[in-house]
C-alpha cells in the first residue's frame, strides 16, 4: 500500500499547480497547462482510495464520518477563507455588474456545485462571453467534493465481505471508469463545457488513480528500475501534453488520456525508485510548493482575475508575475495559519462530530458571503436624464407595388420586369452617433438599463426561434405579415438575430412574411467552426444550413437577409476565418440561393467593443468615455471590405451599417438615452429598433422591387 507521505506525490503536485498557473498567467507558452487539473484528479483518486483501503485492511470497515471529518479539516478551512477573501476583494475592485454573478459563484462554491454552475454558463452562448469568474477554478474542487461524497460508500460496498473483495473492487472501479470515459468522449463532441466541468465525464480520471491504488501491491512487486523508466515516460507525456494540447482541441475526450496515463506512470514509479522521477520531484522547492499546492491553486486565480479589474487590464507580464508571487505569499500564510492548524488540530481529530459541525459552519459562511454580495444594491447610473436621440436623415420615397414603374415604353403593351434599386448604405455617420462620443454620464433613463442589458434580446430568443447549439433543423417560426404571399427571411447567427425585431416591424408594415432562420454561432457559408459552447468543432451547423436552404426553396423566399459574426473561428486554431474563406464561401452560397429563386442582402457585422460594455459602464457611470472604443479597434476594415466584396462580386446586395454605429474615428456605447451594446459584441434590441426608419429606407425599395419583378415575371 502507498505510504502516507510520498515525496514523489508532493513533487507531482508542484508540477500540476505550476503548469496550471503558467497557463492561467499566459507564461512560457503552456497552452495546455490546464491539464494540471487532470493530474490532480488522478492523484486524488489514488490517495483517497489508498487511504480507504488502508483503513479497511486495518479495521475491516470504512468509517464514513471519520472520512468526511478528514476531508472537512483538509479542504474547507482554506476553501472558505479564499471564498470570503475573494468576495471582499471583488466587492472592492470588480465592476459592480459582476458582483451578482460572483455572489452566485460563491454560493455554488460553498455548496460544492460550482462545476454545475459553470457548465450551465459555458453552454449559454451569451453568458459564455462574459469575463471569467474569480471563483471559476472552484469547479475542480466541486468535482472532487462530489466524488468524495459517493466514493467511500461505493468502495465500502465493493469491499463488503468475501475473500475476493479486492478483485471485486477492482472490477467495479474499472466498470465505472470505463463508463465514465465513454460518457466523456461522447459529451466532449456534444457539449464540451459539460464534459469539461461534469463529474460524470471526469470520474474516470479519479478512477484511474483508484485502480492504481487497488493494484498497488502488484505494482510495487515490479522492478524499481522498470517503474522508474515508466515514471520518466510519464513525466515526458505530461510535459508534452502541456505544450501540445490547446483550448481549441476536443478536450477532455480522448486527449485527456495523455495526462492521466502520464500521471499513473509517475505514481507507479513510486518513492523508492532511485532512478525514477522522484530524484527530481524530491527537490526542496518542489516539496515546498507541493505541500502548499492546494492553497496556491485556490489563491492564484482570484489574484489574476481581480487584479486585472483593479489594474484596468489586460495585465502586462510583470503584473501577472507580481500577482502570482502575491498569491503564493497569501497561500503560504493561509497554509501556516489556517490550513495546517485546523488539519492537525488534536481536538478536531478526536472529536469527529465537532469537526463536522465546523465544516457545516464553514459551508454556511461561504454561502452567506455569496448571498450578501449577490443581493448588494449597486448604483448603475447618474441623476442625468438624457433625451431620446433624433434621427436626422434626408427624406426617402418608398416605392410600393402599386406605384413602381415596371414597364418599358420601348415595347408598347408589353410588361417587362426592371431591376430593383440597390440597397443604400449610409455614407456618413449619424449626427446622434457623433454626439454620443461626447457622452460622459450614464443617464438614469438609459434604455435598456445596465442591469437589464443582458435581457434585452430579440423575441426569437424567448420563443425558441433562435436555435440553440444542439439543433440541426430549422424551426417553423413565421413572423411579419403571416398572411402574405411574399416571403423574406433572416439567415445567420446571433449577429443576424440582433436585427430581428427591426425586420419584423418593417415586414409587418410592408406586408412581408418573415422567416426566422438563425442559430447561435453558425456561419452561413459551408465551413465548420470552433465554438466554445460546443467544443473543438461545431458539426450541427452543416445540417442546419442544409435545412435552411431547403426551407428557403420550399417557402419560395424572394429575399434573404444574411448577417453573421465575421470573427467566427476556425477549428484547431481559434482564429477568425481568413479572407479567402469568405470569398470562396460566398462564391458558393449566393449563386446557390439565386438558382433557388432567392436574392441575398448582406447586413455587415456590427463593431466589437473589445469588452462587455454594460460591465464596463457599471464602473464608469460618470466616465462613459472610458468604455467607448476606436473604429479601428471595433471594425477590422480589411475583413469588412473582404466580406462586402465577397457579396458584391457574386451579385448580392449589401447594407453596411457601420456608420450607424461609429463615427469616422470612434464608436460610442451610449447614444442619447440608448445603450448601444448589450454585451461585448451584440447591439441592444432598443438600439436596433431605433434604427428602423433608416433600415426601412435602405432595404424596402430593393425588396419591393424584387417583389414587383417577381409578380410581373
Amino acid at each position: 500500500m502507498a505510504t502516507e507521505i510520498r515525496r514523489d506525490i508532493e513533487g507531482l503536485r508542484a508540477v500540476a499547480v505550476g503548469v496550471v498557473i503558467l497557463y492561467h498567467a499566459h507564461l512560457l507558452g503552456l497552452r495546455g497547462g490546464f491539464i494540471g487539473v487532470d493530474v490532480f484528479f488522478v492523484v486524488s483518486g489514488f490517495l483517497i482510495t489508498s487511504l480507504l483501503l488502508r483503513e479497511h485492511s486495518a479495521t475491516a470497515r470504512i468509517s464514513l464520518p471519520r472520512f468526511y471529518g478528514r476531508r472537512v479539516r483538509r479542504l474547507l478551512p482554506a476553501s472558505c477563507l479564499v471564498v470570503v477573501g475573494t468576495v471582499v476583494a471583488g466587492n472592492i475592485w470588480l465592476e459592480p455588474l459582476r458582483l451578482r454573478d460572483l455572489g452566485t459563484d460563491a454560493i455554488a462554491s460553498g455548496g460544492f456545485v460550482a462545476n454545475i454552475v459553470f457548465a450551465q454558463r459555458g453552454t449559454d452562448y451569451l453568458q459564455s462571453a462574459l469575463p471569467p469568474s474569480a471563483l471559476q477554478h472552484y469547479w475542480s474542487l466541486a468535482v472532487e467534493e462530489q466524488f468524495y461524497l459517493v466514493w467511500p460508500a461505493l468502495l465500502a460496498l465493493l469491499l463488503w465481505r468475501g475473500a475476493r473483495s479486492t478483485s471485486r473492487a477492482a472490477i467495479g472501479i474499472a466498470v465505472v471508469s470505463v463508463a465514465s470515459f465513454i460518457v466523456c468522449i461522447r459529451q466532449t463532441s456534444v457539449s464540451q463545457p459539460w464534459a469539461f466541468f461534469g463529474l460524470h465525464a471526469r470520474a474516470w480520471e479519479l478512477g484511474a488513480g483508484a485502480l492504481l491504488a487497488v493494484a498497488w501491491p502488484r505494482v510495487v512487486a515490479l522492478s524499481p528500475r522498470l517503474r522508474g523508466i515508466g515514471g520518466w515516460v510519464g513525466v515526458a507525456v505530461i510535459i508534452t501534453a502541456c505544450f501540445a494540447i490547446t483550448e481549441a482541441m476536443a478536450f477532455p475526450g480522448v486527449l485527456a488520456l495523455a495526462p492521466v496515463i502520464g500521471t499513473v506512470l509517475v505514481l507507479a514509479a513510486g518513492d523508492d525508485s532511485t532512478r525514477g522521477p522522484v530524484i527530481a520531484l524530491r527537490n526542496g522547492t518542489m516539496q515546498w510548493i507541493g505541500a502548499r499546492s492546494y492553497s496556491i491553486y485556490l489563491w492564484h486565480w482570484p489574484a489574476l482575475v481581480i487584479g486585472e479589474a483593479a489594474l484596468n487590464g489586460p495585465l502586462s507580464v510583470a503584473e501577472r508575475i507580481a500577482l502570482i508571487a502575491g498569491s503564493i505569499v497569501a497561500a503560504g500564510l493561509s497554509y501556516r495559519l489556517v490550513e495546517n492548524p485546523v488539519r492537525r488540530s488534536p481536538t478536531l481529530a478526536t472529536r469527529n462530530n465537532l469537526t463536522l459541525c465546523v465544516g457545516a459552519l464553514l459551508v454556511v459562511v461561504s454561502i452567506g458571503a455569496g448571498a450578501v454580495l449577490r443581493n448588494k444594491p449597486v448604483d448603475l447610473s447618474t441623476d442625468v436624464v438624457a433625451t431620446r436621440p433624433t434621427l436626422i436623415t434626408a427624406p426617402t420615397s418608398i416605392a410600393s407595388p402599386s406605384t413602381t414603374d415596371t414597364t418599358s415604353d420601348t415595347a408598347p403593351g408589353t410588361t417587362v420586369p426592371v431591376d430593383p434599386p440597390s440597397v443604400v448604405s449610409p455614407t456618413e455617420p449619424l449626427a446622434a452617433v457623433i454626439e454620443g462620443i461626447a457622452t460622459e454620464k450614464v443617464p438614469k433613463n438609459l434604455e435598456p438599463s445596465l442591469a437589464g442589458a443582458t435581457g434585452d434580446k430579440p423575441v426569437i430568443y424567448d420563443d425558441g426561434c433562435h436555435l440553440d447549439a444542439g439543433s440541426t433543423t430549422t424551426s417553423e417560426c413565421v413572423f411579419g405579415d403571416t398572411s402574405s404571399q411574399f416571403t423574406v427571411a433572416l439567415f445567420g447567427d446571433s449577429h443576424a438575430a440582433q436585427w430581428f425585431n427591426a425586420l419584423d416591424w418593417i415586414a409587418k408594415q410592408r406586408g412581408w412574411r418573415l422567416l426566422a432562420l438563425t442559430k447561435l454561432g453558425c456561419a452561413p457559408i459551408e465551413r465548420i467552426t470552433y465554438n466554445a459552447t460546443i467544443g473543438a468543432t461545431y458539426p450541427q451547423c452543416k445540417p442546419w444550413r442544409a435545412s435552411v436552404k431547403k426551407r428557403l426553396a420550399a417557402e419560395r423566399a424572394a429575399v434573404v437577409f444574411i448577417s453573421y459574426s465575421n470573427r467566427l473561428q476556425q477549428v484547431g486554431v481559434q482564429q477568425p476565418f481568413p479572407d479567402q474563406v469568405w470569398l470562396d464561401g460566398f462564391a458558393e452560397l449566393i449563386p446557390e440561393l439565386r438558382v433557388a429563386g432567392t436574392e441575398a442582402v448582406l447586413i455587415t457585422d456590427t463593431p466589437y467593443p473589445g469588452r462587455d460594455v454594460p460591465i464596463c459602464l457599471s464602473s464608469n457611470v460618470s466616465r462613459v468615455g472610458n468604455c467607448a472604443f476606436s473604429r479601428e479597434k471595433g471594425i477590422r476594415q480589411s475583413r469588412l471590405d473582404t466580406n462586402i466584396a465577397a457579396a458584391l462580386d457574386n451579385g448580392a446586395q449589401v447594407l453596411d451599417v457601420t456608420n450607424w454605429l461609429c463615427t469616422k474615428e470612434a464608436c460610442p456605447v451610449i447614444v442619447g438615452n440608448l445603450l448601444v451594446y448589450r454585451d461585448s459584441n451584440h447591439i441592444t434590441t432598443k438600439y436596433a429598433e431605433w434604427l428602423i426608419p433608416l433600415i426601412d429606407a435602405a432595404i424596402s425599395p430593393y425588396v419591393e422591387g424584387v417583389r414587383q419583378r417577381t409578380k410581373v415575371s
